[in-house]
């Protein structure tokens, strides 16, 4: 069996000066009085520095960074912007951020378990954790204006990283709002501190040292004093009167200033330190301003002169608001105060100067591959169709890579317009939103699409995102029709087209199994992951996985599944990934883990990812994942939230347009009612839908139904009711739906209804020899719940053939066993003597113990829990000694005894 593997080495990261942390200014003054805070007997692992724009959130921060080096931890530094609102864009600088750590640590063991002993239910994450759990050294990150943050996904990521941040390593944060990421709890806990704009202000002692640097000014007391009533001590101001009190304009205003208000203080300020400046660094600087990230080629093409790179260091040097971006002094930015004030004179000045900036600086940044600072340009120029053209190429690498979010997030400040004249961005766009399944925002793009015509070269092809589209509305025969038209045996490929012709193996392989041609989808996904390799796509290799998965599933071979999840879930992008392709991992790996029995890892990966899979997983696979977590519900005594999730399963068939998903649902209530014994209910239920199953093409089976199809729920209604012949006459077809027995699962379900069937008609033998194949052919692949959850009725008959089944091999007795074990009928643990722990265990390491109990390895417990192998051996020493037990065979005993496993 083929194995996932991590994602093709990535483009040339080219965004060196998000890690690049602020540079200590000249005449900067230590922030004595904070540091001290944050440093001090009891430090707390989450520091906030929170307030508006100027009042030296990053100096604070620097100087943190600074402190935490002297201290002999590890160190990085982000700095936010809106882009990383796109969680898997996100995800490159924060592997950027580990990289540059590796780089700077000298010693790496292979693990630290002991930091690592925290009593959590995982999260998404645990990726990153994992990686920071490496290092022998303490470490810090730093994340400057994180205010650029609002996306719900992005945010949770970070709540669930301090919620789970190991001891060793300490998270900052520059902000000027306080952001959704679960402070509160962690301030009241004493974990978190929050340093607000009154605290960030200077000192009256702070502000004479400040000056005092400024030797060449002779500030007076009085001066200094009035300079601090009229800014109390905000930062920017302060260094905005330092730069202008050469001014006497300035300084003979001093007593005249209470008239303005602190913004239009900084103005009057900025407005007589850019007055200072000679006539060409005045108009540099604002001409320059709106570029917020410049370089000297960039500012020498866009502003048509030679000398910039000299006037940004000389600018760099005199403090005059300009930091370096990179060690190499080759890019700098603006404090984003001064840029604004500077911005907000261009503009009035001259307007059509302004655009004209931001237009040259689209087309500069555009030829150099820069597309996210070129798309930023063009937009704030209305360069619409410049915009346009860049996002049509920036889409094809965005689209390959999974960054859908920033697809999306340029797509709607465009006009429509401007994308409908560019047929290739209109497929680009419908594949951002299909694979988010945006569907309020689909119509207008799916109208578009009906419009575009497959291009003479190929270039464009519409009709594999219009298949997909059809597959994401359950139209499958449209789906289909579409699909069987494209070659996706082509060759020398690349790119985009590399791209498409992968997704259009994958939805091909997805259609052959349906047909019950496996060989066919094998061939399918080789080539999918054969043409994703190609176009170095990491996010079309998710979706293949998922559907090998569930080849594999339906064919019986569970432990095969859940090999091949287990190490998908590995990958590191597999947590960062809001889209179809990850959620359709997550949501078979749920359905693998249950139908293996291992119901607490079933529930616990749902629990995990219960909102992608909400938001993002075609019908299929969302109702495997949302039904098999009702029933793990009510095998957990849950029964109102075992119909909470199916209400919500219905909200989510409403909402996608998927009827058959509403039929399943209204199946399972029926199920549901049955197997409490409640068969009146289970009629009533029955009796509202239509008699009719909703149509699909003539002799498909589609793999969330094949072992709960309509037939077979209709047949197990007849079983409950007593009439044995009606469920034998109902089943009578499902027998030569499958003539091959490829359907594995689907056998075994058919089996154990006629096995019950036959036992409520009288013909004990025929239920007996019905269990036992059902038993044969589930055995193999370890399959239980599919016979598990038909309840006592099936229990009853497993007792009997325990007891009476002659004729039944010993593998098969013994698979009998451990099903009435699992489902209580025969526990071990009960006749095992009363055990009690010396001391109480974490739930970390409840969660390894029955797994150990389970049969898992080493291996397979590292790669369940997420952790390293050494990190499991040290768990396992402190459960035995817990227990008091010296090996696994007691301690899965004791396991037994308390409860844990069956």
């Amino acid at each position: 069996m083929r194995t996932p593997h991590a994602d093709p080495d990535p483009p040339v990261y080219r965004y060196g000066h998000k890690l690049y942390e602020p540079r200590a200014y000249a005449g900067a003054i230590s922030r004595d009085d904070l540091l001290s805070r944050i440093f001090g007997r009891e430090p707390a692992r989450i520091v906030l520095v929170q307030g508006p724009a100027g009042h030296g959130k990053s100096t604070v921060l620097q100087q943190a960074m600074v402190q935490c080096r002297r201290s002999g931890m590890l160190t990085a530094w982000l700095n936010m912007d809106e882009a990383d609102n796109d969680l898997r864009r996100l995800s490159m600088h924060l592997q950027a951020m580990l990289s540059m750590l590796e780089d700077e640590a000298t010693d790496r063991p292979e693990s630290t378990p002991a930091a690592e002993d925290r009593d959590d239910q995982g999260s998404r994450a645990d990726g990153f954790i994992a990686r920071l759990l490496e290092f022998k050294r303490p470490l810090a990150l730093f994340f400057d204006d994180f205010q650029a943050v609002s996306n719900r996904s992005v945010l949770a990521y970070f709540k669930e990283l301090i919620d789970h941040l190991p001891e060793r390593v300490r998270m900052f944060f520059g902000s000027r709002s306080v952001p959704d990421i679960g402070l509160a709890r962690q301030v009241v806990n004493h974990q978190a501190l929050v340093l607000r704009a009154e605290e960030l202000r200077f000192s009256p002692v702070e502000v004479r040292r400040f000056f005092a640097g400024a030797q060449d000014l002779s500030v007076r007391e009085d001066e200094l004093k009035a300079i601090y009533r009229k800014t109390e001590g905000w930062p920017a101001a302060l260094q905005l009167f330092r730069l202008s009190l050469a001014s006497p304009n300035v300084r003979g205003s001093l007593r005249d200033l209470s008239v303005y208000r602190p913004r239009e203080l900084a103005d009057y300020l900025a407005d007589n330190v850019l007055a200072l400046q000679t006539p060409q660094v005045q108009e540099f600087l604002l001409h320059s301003a709106p570029l917020r990230r410049l370089s000297g080629p960039l500012c020498d093409e866009v502003l048509e002169r030679c000398d910039s790179q000299a006037i940004l260091l000389q600018l760099e040097r005199s403090g005059l608001f300009v930091r370096s971006l990179d060690a190499e002094a080759g890019w700098f930015g603006y404090h984003a105060l001064f840029a604004s004030f500077l911005e907000d004179q261009l503009r009035a000045q001259a307007p059509a100067r302004l655009q004209q900036i931001h237009e040259r600086a689209a087309r500069w940044f555009k030829a150099r591959g820069h597309y996210e600072e070129a798309m930023g340009h063009a937009m704030a120029a209305g360069e619409h169709a410049l915009a346009a053209d860049v996002l049509d190429v920036w889409a094809s690498r965005l689209v390959a890579l999974g960054h859908l979010v920033t697809v999306e997030h340029w797509y709607e400040a465009l006009p429509l317009d401007e994308v409908g004249a560019r047929p290739e961005l209109v497929v680009k766009i419908a594949w951002a939103l299909c694979f988010l399944r945006r569907s309020q925002k689909l119509p207008p793009i799916a109208a578009l699409l009906k419009t575009v015509a497959p291009s003479a070269d190929g270039e464009v092809q519409p009709d594999i995102v219009r298949a997909m589209l059809a597959l994401l509305g359950d139209r499958l025969e449209t789906s289909r029709d579409i699909i069987r038209t494209v070659d996706v045996q082509v060759t020398g490929l690349s790119g985009f087209r590399a791209f498409e012709i992968a997704a259009a193996a994958n939805l091909r392989a997805y259609l052959a199994i349906f047909q019950s041609d496996f060989e066919g989808a094998r061939q399918y996904l080789a080539l999918a992951r054969s043409h994703g390799e190609i176009a170095e796509s990491g996010f079309s290799l998710g979706y293949s996985i998922a559907l090998q998965g569930m080849s594999l599933l339906v064919q019986g071979r569970l432990a095969d599944v859940l090999e091949l999840y287990r190490q998908a879930a590995l990958l590191p992008w597999m947590r960062l990934d809001d889209s179809v392709a990850s959620a359709v991992i997550l949501a078979s790996y749920v359905q693998a883990l249950y139908e293996a029995g291992d119901v607490g890892a079933a529930e616990q990966q749902f629990e995990q990812s219960h909102e992608a899979i909400l938001q993002f997983a075609p019908l299929d696979f969302s109702a495997l994942a949302l039904l098999t977590m009702s029933r793990i519900h009510e095998l957990r005594g849950r029964p109102s939230q075992a119909v909470e999730m199916l209400d919500e399963a219905e909200q989510v068939a409403l909402a996608s347009g998927w009827p058959r998903l509403t039929r399943m649902v209204e199946w399972e209530r029926v199920r549901r009612w049955l197997l409490r014994g409640e068969v009146d209910r289970a009629m009533a239920a029955a009796s509202r839908m239509a008699s009719a199953s909703l149509p699909l093409p003539a002799g498909w089976i589609v793999f969330s139904e094949d072992h709960e199809g309509e037939r077979f729920a209709r047949a197990r209604l007849s079983i409950h009711q007593q009439q044995p012949l009606e469920a034998l006459a109902t089943l009578q077809p499902e027998r030569a739906a499958d003539p091959e027995g490829v359907w594995v699962r689907r056998q075994v379900k058919l089996n154990v209804l006629l096995a019950l069937a036959h036992e409520f008609q009288g013909d004990t033998a025929q239920a007996q020899q019905r269990l036992a194949i059902a038993l044969e052919k589930a055995r193999p692949g370890g399959l239980v719940r599919c016979i598990l959850d038909e309840g006592k009725a099936v229990v009853g008959l497993l007792e009997r053939l325990q007891t009476q089944g002659e004729r039944v091999g010993p593998d098969t007795l013994r698979f009998a066993t451990r099903l009435l074990q699992l489902a209580g009928r025969e526990r071990p643990a009960a006749q095992l003597p009363e055990f009690q722990a010396l001391e109480p265990l974490t739930e970390r390491e409840r969660k390894i113990l029955i797994l150990l109990a389970n049969g898992a390895t080493n291996d397979d417990i590292a790669a369940r829990m997420f952790v390293s192998r050494n990190t499991v051996k040290f768990h396992l020493k402190n459960i035995y000694s817990k227990l008091a037990v010296n090996s696994r065979l007691q301690a899965t005993n004791a396991a037994r005894a308390m409860g844990l496993v069956v």
